[in-house]
């Protein structure tokens, strides 16, 4: 450490008593204070974040110190060196995890600039749906979309399937308590994902940090192969699982058989496109 006050100097004025601890720590922070100046990389910001993060173990190395072997300049100034190369990488990591917790958004954020707009007339009046002959027809699909019907719609339609109300309400929660377990067990899924994700981004963006053949790059780069390779299958079982009735909760809910709920859906989605494709079933 280059200065014009020698810390052997303080450091002797210490011991002898001539300089209590405070006063003593204040000198050597003003010491570094002018050579933390000449290293690159350090502007005011930096510089009070770092003597912050330093002044305590500045206190603790005045109490370590031993008089044998380097002096108390050059003890000091081997700290000085080491905690700034600990507190570049330290900033270094910040970033990187901070690039790294944004680029994890990105997807969500896209996702929420491209969802469709509705119109305020089509919501408030959808369409009036075609009226089906068969209720179990009716019953079946009202089942599959148990997450989008309301009480007053049950109420209501209740009546053309022959149904006490209560009966249709408790099939509807059932289903409704079944989705529920689903979608926590999905979000779970989705955030254990994208945790995956953040690491594998934070392994990436560490490699192009480190020398290409060095010990530390060899074994990161194991280990983001091995979170891709995790990555892939978690979100290909994100995209196996659904949080709507399936057709074999809706046949064990019903008594009937899955075939039979599988096709009476078939029936209706097909009737569907056909009257979308201009050919309405007579």
């Amino acid at each position: 450490m280059q200065n014009t006050t020698s810390l052997n100097d303080l450091y002797a004025d210490f011991s002898a008593g001539l300089l209590e601890k405070r006063e003593f720590e204040e000198a050597i922070l003003k010491v570094i204070e002018e050579d933390i100046q000449r290293l690159s990389g350090f502007d005011r910001e930096d510089q009070g974040d770092y003597f912050s993060w330093l002044y305590p173990r500045i206190s603790r190395a005045i109490n370590t110190y031993r008089e044998t072997g380097a002096s108390f300049e050059a003890y000091i100034g081997s700290l000085v060196y080491l905690t700034a190369k600990e507190y570049r990488l330290r900033q270094l990591r910040s970033y990187i995890a901070e690039s790294a917790a944004w680029i994890t958004q990105i997807p969500d954020m896209c996702a929420c600039e491209n969802e469709p707009e509705y119109d305020e007339c089509t919501v408030l009046a959808p369409e009036k749906p075609a009226k089906l002959k068969n209720s179990r027809q009716l019953l079946i699909l009202i089942l599959k979309c148990s997450s989008y019907v309301s009480a007053d719609f049950l109420e209501r339609v209740s009546p053309r399937l022959g149904m006490d109300p209560e009966v249709l309400n408790g099939m509807i929660s059932c289903l409704k308590e079944q989705r529920e377990k689903r979608e926590s067990e999905i979000n779970l899924l989705r955030e254990s994902a994208n945790c995956q994700f953040f690491r594998c981004v934070f392994y990436e963006r560490t490699l192009q940090y480190l020398p290409h053949d060095s010990i530390a790059a060899k074994r990161l780069r194991g280990q983001y192969a091995r979170g891709r390779n995790r990555l892939v299958k978690m979100r290909k079982r994100i995209e196996q699982q659904r949080p709507d009735p399936t057709n074999q909760q809706i046949a064990e809910l019903l008594g009937i058989a899955k075939g039979t709920v599988d096709h009476t859906l078939f029936v209706l989605k097909t009737r569907w496109n056909r009257k979308h494709n201009g050919n309405i079933l007579n």
